[in-house]
């Protein structure tokens, strides 16, 4: 299967980091505004990429608060 997920720009560093560590495979494409981008990922169990993208997006949310 293979599952769509949009994120704003500057967190890919930090989703690829994470879908990396778990040997994941995507694609990363545009997103559908300006500062965004799609990523793709092929997976097998959706419980197991839901808690892998709740990782990131919680690391990305506390990375953004030490920024401002």
């Amino acid at each position: 299967m293979k599952a769509g997920i949009v994120i704003d720009d500057w967190k890919l560093n930090i989703f690829k980091k994470h879908l990396d560590s778990s040997k994941y495979q995507y694609e990363v494409k545009n997103g559908i505004t300006k500062d965004t981008l799609s990523i793709f990922v092929e997976f097998e169990n959706f419980g197991v990429l839901e808690t892998i993208v709740k990782a990131a997006n919680d690391e990305a949310a506390t990375s953004k608060q030490t920024l401002h």
